[in-house]
Parts: C-alpha cells; structure tokens; sequence
C-alpha cells in the first residue's frame, strides 16, 4: 500500500529530538508500516510551514507557489486583517487550503490517508474527496475536554463554527481508529458518528523490545535494598494528577515504606510539582530527571518496582505510559473507572484506584509496596501481556488490516 500519514494541526515536531511522546507515536507507526512493506510518507505542518519526508530524518519543505505568489495570497492578507481588526472567527481556512492543496500535489495515486486529528484542520478532508482517497482518522482524546482543562476553549460564536467545522468534517471520513475504548466512546456520544465507523486500536511500546524479562525485577529476586521505587513517566500537565501523587508518597513514608519516586518528564506543573516537594520535604525521596527518550528512560523502568498513572480530570485513563509500565513489568498503579483503563485488569495486570483520592492512592502504594509476591506477580502477568499485545508492530497490523478492509470498501 502507498500510505499518506498527514497531520494538519497540534501537531507534535518531528524534527526536535528527544521526541515527544506524541512524535515518538508517530514515528513508531510510521517506521512499523514501512517495516511491514508499505511505502508511507508523512506530511505534517510544523513551525508555519508545510513539511514532507520519507523516513522522519529529512524534511523537505513544500512549496506551493500558485497560492503563495497569486492573488489568492493578497485575498488571505486582506481577510485576515480584515478578521484581526473586527476580531471575526478562526475557520482554519488558508491553512486547510494550503495543507489540501499540498496533499493533492504530493500523494497522486496512494491507496489511503491516515491522519492524527487535529482540532479544526479539514485540509485532510478536502484532499481525500479531491483525490477519492479514503480517510481514515486517528483519536487520542477528547480535543473540546483538553481545551476546557488548558483554559482555551473557544467561545461564542467562535466555538460554534469550530464545532460545525469539526462535525462536518468528522462525518466525511471514511472511517475512525481511536486509540481507547474511553475515547472510542466519547467520540461516538460527542459527534454523533455511526460506532461501526470507529474501531479502537490500541497504541504500542517500544520498551517491549528495549528491556528483555532478564533485565526486570518482576522476573528476578526480591529487590534486597528494601527500597521500593516508584516511577511516573509523561508530561507535567494539571490532569496527570502529579501533586496528588506526591502528597500520597508523602503520607505513605511514614507508614513504614522506604519509597523512592522517579518523576520522568516536564510540562507546565513542573515549578509546582518542585515547590511542593520541598513544602513536603521529601527531597531525598524524589529524583526529577527531566524529558527522557524511551531509550534513556528504559534503564528507568527497569530500576523500579511500580509504575503510577494517577489521571485526576481526565475522561480517559489510558495512555502510552500504561503501556511502558506493562512491557517493563512493573505493578501499575492507575486511575480508572468504569471498566477504565481498559488495558489493566485489578489484581492481575495493575491496581486500580478512584481518580483524585489521594489516600486511596497512598493505600495502593503501601500495599503492593508490602506485598512482595503481589507485586511482582502482576508484573510477571502485565510483562507477558505486553509481549503479545503492546507492540508497536501489533498496533502497525491491526492498522494493516484496517486499510485495507477501508480500501477494499471504498472502492466498491
């Protein structure tokens, strides 16, 4: 198959190394697909400007010069002033012009398009009806929810078109991949999409094949140093539920644990998480390490006993730290509700505890911390799980077999 992998907007940059958790995603579906056979090529755009590439090491600007140097560019100027000044609604309009147009110079006699959704982009759509090319579109959350909890969520007159633009657009694809079961969900209730045009594929792990069962301690003795450590791998954001986590290590200290935690990224909470440790006091218990890649937080991993995902906000529980948890084959400590997160089973594969409740989480890290053979049996079971389910090269055939069931339908 010949496979274009677009992404218009909120894209994460492929260019800046580490790469983001998002852009390390991209990269292992895309380097999967090729793997597999496929010719894919990406086009995404990142910084103002529209990009290209073949194998997510060159990038090749795309010029466009029909729109750039005619009278459509002196159109766009005068409506955006014109839009600045009387302070109209965004429509995203140039840019999914620009990307549309892009897509139709660029992906000529390819068999599908797979696209990250971005928040009001449509210039994917527009290509795939231009160049009657199936669209399929890839969910990782619930964008209106993340733009309330950052604080931008479009208002008025703004947020209704932006609605009806991302209606609109929504109920033109060919088909949907979400990347959970709690987003498969959402997406149904909140764009009124048919659920047989949604099919959750789960994303995978590259620390399935970073780290092998000799080197983790679910597979090994009991950890002799009696320090428990405790790790949480993502961004620094308010719904991650870090300060949560930190007070609840704080009070499981003096219940006759020796805890370590290990706190693997960065983001917009990062001066608080800071200031509260020290409020705390427990700066001998904490280790900040910074954004990592999955290649230097894998030695992480392999150091710690649990793994904590403490989402407090979020509608959905999943995400790919779950994931890296699992293949490192630690006990999983995570929020969840209602059959959430859907990739752990309690008491099997993780431990599942009530988003926000600090001293249920506090609770969960004295028992499986106590609880040695606990511990490392739902690490055993989390690890052998993963080896079989949690690839990024599992994730890229269920893919596989996707488009080409889309393909097959949409040329009918």
């Amino acid at each position: 198959m010949r496979i274009g992998y677009l992404m218009q907007v909120g894209v994460p940059d492929m260019r800046v190394h580490p790469l983001s958790g998002p852009a390390n995603h991209v990269k292992q579906v895309f380097n999967e697909l090729q793997g597999l056979g496929h010719q894919v090529r990406l086009m995404a755009y990142m910084g103002g400007q529209i990009w290209q590439s073949d194998n997510l090491e060159d990038f090749e600007p795309i010029s466009l010069p029909w729109i750039d140097k005619s009278p459509l560019w002196l159109l766009e100027s005068a409506v955006r002033r014109v839009q600045s000044e009387l302070h109209l609604p965004y429509l995203a309009f140039f840019e999914s012009l620009r990307f549309a147009w892009a897509c139709r110079q660029v992906f000529s006699g390819y068999d599908v398009f797979y696209e990250r959704m971005g928040w009001v982009g449509y210039g994917g759509v527009l290509a795939a009806d231009w160049l009657k090319t199936p669209l399929i579109l890839e969910v990782n959350g619930d964008h209106l929810s993340e733009l309330e909890m950052l604080g931008i969520m479009p208002r008025g007159l703004q947020r209704r078109l932006s609605v009806s633009l991302m209606k609109q657009a929504l109920h033109r694809v060919s088909h949907v991949v979400a990347t959970g079961e709690g987003w498969r969900q959402r997406f149904i209730e909140r764009w009124g999409v048919s659920s047989d045009k949604v099919t959750v594929i789960e994303n995978g792990s590259e620390i399935i094949n970073l780290l092998t069962r000799d080197q983790l301690r679910a597979f090994s003795t009991p950890n002799s140093s009696k320090i428990i450590t405790i790790i949480y791998v993502g961004a620094f954001e308010p719904w991650h539920g870090l300060t949560i986590l930190v007070k609840a290590v704080a009070a499981a200290i003096p219940k006759g644990v020796i805890l370590r935690l290990v706190l693997v990224g960065s983001g917009s909470c990062k001066d608080t998480i800071e200031l509260l440790i020290h409020e705390l006091g427990i700066e001998n218990h904490i280790v900040l390490t910074g954004q990592l890649s999955p290649h230097q937080f894998a030695a992480h991993l392999a150091e710690a006993d649990i793994g904590v995902s403490p989402y407090c906000g979020r509608v959905e529980y999943s995400g790919l730290k779950l994931l890296d948890y699992k293949s490192a084959g630690l006990a999983v400590i995570a929020s969840g509700e209602k059959d959430q997160p859907a990739v752990l089973k309690h008491g099997s594969t993780g431990w599942i505890v009530s988003p926000c409740d600090e001293d249920a989480l506090r609770d969960a890290i004295v028992h499986l911390a106590i609880n040695v053979d606990l511990r490392q049996r739902i690490g055993r079971q989390a690890r052998i799980e993963a080896e079989t389910y949690h690839s990024w090269k599992h994730t890229a055939e269920q893919l596989e077999q996707l488009f080409k069931k889309v393909i097959t339908t949409f040329s009918r």
